[in-house]
């Protein structure tokens, strides 16, 4: 979403300004923790990932076809991360 993807940048440059020119390994690494302390691993496996592929398609339409669930969940918790404090300021 866009939260995240502005987010991680601001952790991005923050790591960069602290590296202060010396962009080795080992002064960028910073941001991988801070990204993965953030959102998570990526590609982690959540329980919906054990259902059948069909039912899970067919489980996807039906909550898609909701209003409230478009709303609520897909755009305020998913993409915008509402409920997620802000990252301290610097």
């Amino acid at each position: 979403g866009i939260r995240p993807a502005v987010e991680s940048a601001l952790m991005a440059a923050a790591v960069v300004v602290d590296a202060a020119g010396d962009y080795r390994q080992r002064n960028l690494k910073p941001y991988v923790r801070q990204v993965v302390q953030r959102f998570g691993k990526r590609n982690s496996v959540n329980g919906a990932a054990a259902l059948p592929a069909r039912f899970r398609q067919q489980l996807a339409a039906k909550l898609m076809a909701s209003r409230w669930f478009a709303r609520h969940i897909v755009i305020e918790r998913w993409f915008l991360h509402r409920g997620q404090p802000a990252i301290p300021a610097r």
